[in-house]
């Protein structure tokens, strides 16, 4: 979907997101970033507020509804030229290949086409930046951690960095690293929806029945990239 408008102003969302205490005053961001605010509750640039809009509403129950469908959605804007927003959904809503992984005695499900590549962390990779958290310095990249055990209260074979593993993840150009246990091989899965108590789970999309009865939860990727970057 595409305008032909005057584009997206990134001081003027900036600057809202300042006011709002979204952003802290000085604070660098990318355009991507930048952009990426007009998804936050509440969060206009409309000068007059009218019942149909200037409410700061909207936007975020756009980008929420297609996450629960595992799509993305881009931004892309060139000031006096328009504004274009592309939508990436799933070729099939109902199955997805994932990649089964173990935390202590628990499985989880990550979607293989999250998954950038795997790799068993050096200290010298492993990094505590204070307002940050923990960071895993990759290929030149310093990406932040995500310790899944702590997420969902499971008790870890380690909690040693260099003894487990860590899964690079991205969503929406952003990454993330998940630590788990083990990698424990590759199906195909039918996603379930774990109804209304349990589909408030942050970090889980979703179940899956698998091969032995078991119900294995379905890792939601955009989530865990969006708790990554809050910590």
């Amino acid at each position: 979907m595409e305008d032909d408008g005057k584009g997206l102003d990134k001081d003027r969302i900036l600057k809202k997101a300042v006011e709002q205490g979204l952003v802290e005053p000085g604070q660098e961001l990318s355009e991507d970033d930048t952009f990426r605010l007009i998804f936050h509750p509440g969060l206009s640039t409309a000068e007059k507020v009218t019942s149909v809009s200037g409410r700061g509403v909207g936007m975020d129950v756009v980008k929420k509804n297609i996450e629960v469908l595992r799509g993305r959605i881009e931004i892309r804007s060139a000031p006096g030229q328009g504004t274009t927003f592309t939508i990436r959904l799933p070729l099939t809503l109902a199955v997805i290949d994932g990649q089964v992984v173990r935390i202590g005695s628990s499985r989880y499900i990550m979607p293989i086409n999250s998954i950038i590549r795997s790799l068993r962390p050096t200290r010298d990779q492993v990094s505590t930046v204070q307002g940050r958290g923990e960071l895993i310095l990759e290929r030149g990249e310093l990406i932040p951690l995500v310790r899944l055990y702590k997420l969902f209260r499971v008790v870890p074979s380690t909690e040693d960095l260099t003894q487990a593993l860590v899964v690079v993840v991205e969503a929406d150009g952003r990454k993330c690293c998940l630590l788990v246990d083990d990698l424990l091989g590759q199906q195909q899965v039918v996603i379930k929806n774990l109804g209304e108590a349990l589909g408030r789970v942050r970090g889980v999309s979703g179940g899956a029945i698998m091969g032995d009865g078991k119900v294995t939860l379905i890792l939601d990727i955009p989530g865990l990239v969006e708790l990554a970057q809050e910590q």
